[in-house]
């Protein structure tokens, strides 16, 4: 777990508005979000503001907003995928039927 920052407010489209400690590019859209009792949170959407003192728009899973101003939040990256298949790893097209 990596600190992200602390929640500063719901915005009107229901999102969550995360004041970043500091920007690092590794922090990315897609990344789970995570209180300090690794409950998920929500999902980045967004990297807002300049690089100096950056702004994270999260998509929330969770319906309570009243107690979660002022909560530092952490970040969980997610495992990707590897697919090993040949349709995926090949440049070649993939052949169809024809009707």
């Amino acid at each position: 777990m990596e600190l992200l920052g602390e929640i500063l407010h719901f915005s009107k489209s229901g999102r969550i508005i995360v004041k970043m400690d500091k920007y690092k590019p590794s922090i990315k859209p897609g990344l789970n979000v995570s209180d300090n009792q690794e409950k998920k949170i929500g999902k980045i959407s967004e990297i807002l503001g300049p690089i100096k003192s950056p702004y994270a728009s999260i998509i929330p899973f969770i319906q309570k907003r009243n107690k979660l101003t002022g909560t530092k939040v952490y970040i969980h990256e997610t495992l990707k995928k590897n697919y090993s298949s040949k349709a995926y790893n090949s440049k070649s097209r993939i052949k169809r039927n024809k009707k």
